[in-house]
């Protein structure tokens, strides 16, 4: 007799077997899928902070150049808030940062103060405030670049939400 209850037994798994491995493979899903959305947000946030920083390079270099009296270059801004121009001279580009483009991220600028900045000889900004940063999917990451009026010193910090 124990040896036909034995056979039935083996012939399947207990209900309480099949819970413990539900339960086991959803924590470690959830585990895997939590671990997934912060390196997704990590990634976002480098992201968003590189293209702020160049942001920020570009223009210092603008100012610099002001400063020097060498040229006559100016940032312009898209009007579809997906990238930047910056010009040396009037009629010449020297770098355009796309973030339309195919290989570059999904960002955008969510404030613009001005389209438009310029130096003056002296150093200070046509247009000056909060140039705010965001990334289009993770919109919580958020890098703001300040621009000061008469000083044209430029900032760059985290937005908290």
């Amino acid at each position: 007799m124990a040896v036909l209850q034995q056979k039935r037994r083996d012939n399947g798994y207990l209900l309480a077997e099949w819970l413990t491995y539900i339960f086991l493979y959803g924590l470690l899903f959830s585990g895997l899928y939590m671990g997934v959305a912060g390196y997704e947000r990590t990634l976002a946030t480098v992201q968003v902070e590189s293209a702020a920083r160049e942001f920020a390079q570009d223009l210092l270099r603008t100012r610099e150049r002001a400063l020097a009296g060498s040229d006559m270059g100016f940032v312009e801004l898209s009007s579809g808030r997906k990238g930047y121009w910056v010009y040396r001279r009037p009629n010449l580009v020297e770098k355009k940062r796309d973030f339309a483009s195919a290989r570059s991220v999904a960002l955008q600028f969510s404030s613009i103060p001005a389209y438009i900045i310029k130096f003056s000889i002296n150093g200070s900004p046509s247009a000056s405030g909060l140039f705010i940063l965001q990334h289009e999917k993770i919109t919580s990451v958020r890098i703001q670049v300040s621009l000061q009026p008469v000083t044209g010193r430029v900032r760059v910090e985290r937005v908290n939400l």
